[in-house]
């Protein structure tokens, strides 16, 4: 049996449908749409789920300016070696650009082109991808703080068999790095003091 991590959240059973509804419901949302943005009903062997999320003091519209300028992303996520617009820039519907992402062992070093598919300023940004077997969503959200401040999602939904057989040696990594680049996002975005 294997039981899907979500940071700062109890194991999950994929098996177990109320289980997954214990944990914070936006996250739950994200990774729905994730899955369903793949054609996959419910995560299984084959399926790695990552998720992180971090709040900050800044607004979501601060946050999306922050995260939105693709040149800097290597600077705070520890995934992006480098970011590239292949078209226009800017994030907008249909929008393309590369990512060099340090993946770790076994999976190395790939260049990874994306279309976006949405784009919400200030709320939310999606892509999907279909490649070497294995289908993903990826889903950064800007989700304003009933006290104020942002909460960010970092949600990438992968499945295929070479997922399914190289998860053990990759999924702590992921969780770790789409953690970190959360953290360093929010981080980043936290207002200057005057």
């Amino acid at each position: 049996m294997y039981k899907i991590l979500y940071p700062h959240s109890k194991i999950l059973d994929p098996r177990e449908k109320s289980s997954m509804t214990s944990q914070d419901p936006a996250t739950h949302q994200d990774v729905q749409f994730c899955l369903d943005g793949i054609g996959v009903a419910r995560p299984g062997w084959r399926t790695l789920v990552v998720t992180a999320t971090a709040d900050s003091p800044a607004t979501p519209q601060d946050v999306w300016t922050l995260w939105s300028n693709l040149a800097d992303w290597p600077s705070w996520s520890p995934l992006h070696q480098a970011t590239e617009w292949t078209g226009p820039p800017g994030f907008i519907a249909g929008a393309t650009f590369d990512q060099t992402l340090s993946l770790g062992f076994p999976a190395g070093t790939a260049t990874d082109h994306v279309t976006v598919a949405i784009a919400e300023p200030a709320r939310r940004a999606s892509w999907s991808g279909d490649a070497n077997g294995v289908r993903s969503c990826h889903l950064w959200t800007f989700a304003a703080l009933a006290n104020g401040g942002t909460r960010i999602g970092n949600t990438e939904v992968f499945d295929g068999t070479v997922i399914g057989l190289t998860k053990p040696m990759l999924a702590a990594r992921w969780r770790r790095q789409f953690q970190q680049a959360a953290e360093a996002l929010a981080q980043l975005a936290v207002p200057a003091r005057r």
